[in-house]
């Protein structure tokens, strides 16, 4: 049977990019940075503390490193950028389930830390899974949502991967090779080579995976280092930076997050790229929602007035909010602050009691990691007001729905305010209720009353947001 977790990838994406330096080199080479010397990377590399594989320095190593500070900076300084959206978020999983924390370098090797990265062979998001191996490890992937993209369930995918290679090798240069082109390749290897030693049977690899392990060691150094090659990362807006995550178990548009936060669609998009159509299908394990935490408070608020949303339910809620049609920068909306260290602190616990992440520190400050000096003032940012969402106020129309956008038929007749019946009123059903429910819910209404009003069927499951007609009176 052909081994699965050999169709992950065939080509990586950062791989192939890197193969381009080789060819471009004179043409992207500038003159404005520190002379790339040979002996002082050797050095460097050797320097760096807890290494996850054995650092030797080659020609492949050395090709990947001057990809990143010599030939192609501009595209090292949005990988340095984006470090601080998913580094945080990938430090957390690993230190969860006690891998070294040196892993998340790999999603800089696999994607360039862009969750919409899709290889030539169809291998997407961060971790660059496959279809198959996605599915095997739990990621949803359907016409509505690929979560491939999601950058928490896609990482949660990818360390159960890793763990699995590392736990049949007990080594990590091993295990990366095996994440790259399977595990029976280096199993293959192993036998061929007689050795356990990834550089010893480096040989008898595909050239892809024999080279996995080199441009690893060029990601590491690179964010190691980047700073002694004079390269200024190049940081997203505060509103993709500051954010917040929610799980969310009913269906709900980007069209209708955005009535309730504020927010363009824009924004939304960004920080949520699993979503193929604008929309969150209803899921009983829940989705991951993304937002700035300027704007949670507001969606929060929304879900707690318990109505769901619904394609159906767009047409008869109202809500609040004037619409922000901007880019997804909206730094205006934050004001940035000091804060005095004092004796003890470090950056870890002064961003645990500040609400933000080590890494949002070091960015916004330009810092060396962890440094963190008594008496020394550190800028933050906050959210200059929190939103809120206010339920009897009118909603500001949104710019009509892009029409690509396909959403699902509604779940009740939309009528004209010429048609609408005023002898009833629309109840929208909450998540896990039944007919049963709701009929015990409003006095005088019976259970056949309520099935015969609306012409459903006694057992209909109903959906979260779906509008029934019920008495007025």
């Amino acid at each position: 049977m052909m081994e699965l977790h050999s169709l992950r990838k065939t080509f990586s994406l950062p791989l192939g990019i890197a193969l381009l330096f080789l060819f471009f080199q004179p043409l992207l080479a500038k003159e404005t940075y520190p002379e790339y010397d040979e002996q002082t990377v050797i050095d460097r590399l050797k320097a760096i503390e807890n290494p996850l594989v054995e650092h030797q320095y080659n020609s492949v190593v050395k090709g990947y490193i001057k990809g990143y500070v010599v030939w192609n900076r501009e595209k090292a300084e949005g990988i340095l950028g984006r470090t601080v959206l998913y580094f945080p978020l990938f430090e957390d999983y690993l230190e969860k389930n006690n891998l070294p924390e040196k892993l998340k370098y790999l999603s800089v090797v696999e994607s360039a830390l862009n969750p919409h990265a899709t290889s030539p062979v169809g291998a997407v998001g961060l971790w660059q899974f496959m279809p198959e191996t996605g599915k095997e490890y739990g990621l949803e992937i359907d016409d509505f949502v690929d979560e491939r993209r999601d950058p928490n369930k896609s990482t949660q995918a990818a360390i159960q991967y890793l763990s699995r290679q590392f736990d049949k090798y007990d080594d990590w240069a091993l295990a990366l090779a095996a994440y790259n082109g399977g595990s029976g390749r280096v199993s293959r290897a192993i036998k061929r080579g007689r050795s356990k030693n990834f550089w010893r049977i480096r040989r008898y690899l595909p050239r892809e995976t024999r080279n996995y392990v080199p441009a690893f060691i060029a990601a590491t150094y690179l964010m190691e280092y980047y700073k002694e090659h004079e390269i200024v990362p190049n940081y997203p807006p505060l509103d993709l930076q500051i954010t917040e995550t929610i799980q969310v178990y009913d269906y709900i548009s980007f069209y209708r997050i955005a009535q309730v936060t504020g927010l363009s669609m824009e924004a939304i998009e960004s920080l949520n790229p699993a979503y193929k159509r604008g929309i969150i299908p209803e899921s009983s394990d829940g989705h991951y929602l993304i937002l700035p935490r300027r704007v949670m408070q507001a969606f929060r608020d929304y879900l707690d007035t318990n109505r769901p949303d619904y394609p159906g339910d767009d047409f008869f809620n109202d809500s609040p909010v004037t619409i922000e049609q901007s880019k997804a920068g909206n730094n205006e909306k934050y004001v940035r602050t000091t804060y005095t260290v004092k004796k003890g602190e470090s950056l870890q616990q002064i961003a645990e009691a500040l609400n933000c992440s080590a890494h949002q520190i070091i960015a916004w400050n330009h810092l060396e990691a962890n440094e963190a000096r008594e008496g020394q003032k550190l800028i933050i940012f906050r959210p200059r007001e929190i939103v809120r969402f206010n339920p009897l106020e009118k909603m500001t129309e949104l710019p009509p729905l892009p029409s690509s956008t396909t959403l699902e038929p509604a779940s009740v007749e939309q009528t004209s305010t010429e048609d609408h019946d005023f002898e009833h009123l629309l109840y929208v059903v909450q998540r896990k209720e039944t007919l049963e429910d709701i009929s015990r819910a409003i006095p005088g209404l019976s259970l056949p009353d309520l099935i015969d009003l609306n012409r459903i069927p006694p057992n209909e499951k109903l959906k979260p947001g779906h509008c029934l007609k019920v008495p007025k009176n």
